[in-house]
């Protein structure tokens, strides 16, 4: 690698990324002038229940590699670079807001010709799927929420970090590789749980041109959530969060249980803000088993 590359000095565009990060299975919806990136695998039975999986911030669909392999012999699964992030790139009409990415889920959804799904998100991906539920409750058949974010909370440092004026401007310029380590460092439990090759999948994806002021735009939405609308979600609802998750306070947990109705509630204790990523196995059974009861 060379230090330009190390030090995130070197931007990317859509067909260099492409060449890494896409397959077979990959396509890209046209959308108010967006081109969002999205893989359907799995299960191509007509019947087959259809997962949404939705990433969080910074992250990209690579995210769900693990629950993939579990689930694919029993559903049908699209999973997408939100756009901002990953192959999808920059939103192209400046709208970071979650009603603006909801529109985008649900064309996305009207696209593909399915009448009913189950959304499956961690961290803003949890954000962006319980306010779906919430705006069409009759396209939900189940929610999955993994360290969802929602409720008021204190950004991580690192988000304050590059909201400043100079970290700002700077962030847009280069995302070098020890900020990378860094920042999974904080999302993950047990540091010793990061998979080597994860690295500079999530440094390529920030290097995509246009990604790092999407970013920026959707700290600023999520330093102004509000979760009014969570108890108007209706579909069955489980919660996954990591006890030791320092990016959304576990004390958010039971908040979403308390307010959406009949939802369960899982605690990983030892485990940080990605549960899909580090305990791969485990949060994938127990939702699993979870959507065997309720669909």
């Amino acid at each position: 690698m060379s230090l330009m590359r190390y030090m995130g000095l070197t931007k990317l565009s859509t067909a260099e990324l492409a060449e890494t990060y896409t397959n077979d299975n990959s396509k890209f919806f046209h959308y108010r002038g967006d081109n969002i990136h999205y893989r359907v695998e799995g299960n191509s039975d007509e019947g087959a229940p259809v997962l949404i999986m939705l990433h969080g911030i910074m992250a990209s669909l690579q995210t769900w590699d693990g629950w993939v392999e579990h689930l694919k012999e029993k559903y049908r699964i699209v999973r997408l670079d939100v756009p901002g992030f990953g192959l999808s790139g920059a939103i192209s009409d400046g709208d970071t807001s979650i009603e603006g990415i909801v529109d985008r889920i649900n064309a996305l959804i009207d696209h593909l010709g399915l009448d009913k799904a189950i959304l499956i998100g961690n961290s803003l991906g949890g954000y962006i799927s319980w306010s779906f539920a919430a705006e069409h409750p009759g396209k939900v058949q189940a929610l999955v929420l993994l360290d969802a974010a929602g409720y008021p909370m204190q950004l991580p440092l690192i988000m304050k970090l590059f909201t400043t004026p100079y970290l700002r401007h700077l962030v847009r310029v280069a995302t070098p590789q020890f900020i990378v380590r860094y920042i999974l460092g904080e999302v993950y439990g047990d540091k010793r749980r990061i998979a080597e090759e994860k690295i500079p999948c999530y440094q390529d994806m920030m290097l995509h041109k246009g990604n790092p002021l999407s970013l920026l735009k959707i700290f600023e939405e999520l330093d102004n959530m509000t979760p009014e609308r969570v108890a108007e979600v209706t579909a069955p609802t489980l919660i996954q969060w990591g006890e030791k998750d320092i990016w959304i306070t576990p004390k958010n947990a039971p908040l979403f249980h308390r307010d959406i109705r009949g939802s369960e509630l899982i605690m990983y204790p030892g485990v940080g803000h990605v549960p899909m990523e580090e305990i791969p196995e485990q949060s994938v059974k127990d939702a699993e088993a979870f959507l065997s009861r309720v669909l």
